[in-house]
């Protein structure tokens, strides 16, 4: 779903069918190329501040009691330490920045 430039980027197994993470860490944060293939779900879980950019397809995110359908082109922000959960539809692909150099 990515051009083959982030192909070069190390890939991450999350030992989940259907997810492919590309992970590459910077001296202030990490950033992951995510795509997915078929349906993956993610229980509710916390983690730094994250900033995410949707790149294809579409996801259902659920923060604070509230689920929203997100689509390309549009982005969001979970602030630090905030359980979310979220969906990836199959054909799914996003860009996130996690404020963590070392997630």
């Amino acid at each position: 779903m990515f051009p083959d430039i982030i192909q070069k980027v190390p890939v991450r197994d999350y030992g989940i069918e259907g997810l492919e993470v590309h992970v590459d860490h910077t001296p202030t944060g990490t950033v992951y190329f995510v795509s997915a293939s078929k349906e993956v779900e993610f229980p509710l879980h916390s983690h730094a501040a994250q900033w995410t950019v949707v790149v294809s397809g579409e996801c259902r995110f659920t923060m604070n009691g509230e689920t929203r359908i997100y689509r390309a082109g549009e982005t969001y922000l979970i602030p630090a330490d905030t359980p979310h959960q979220i969906t990836l539809c199959a054909g799914y692909s996003e860009v996130d920045y996690v404020d963590d150099p070392n997630d």
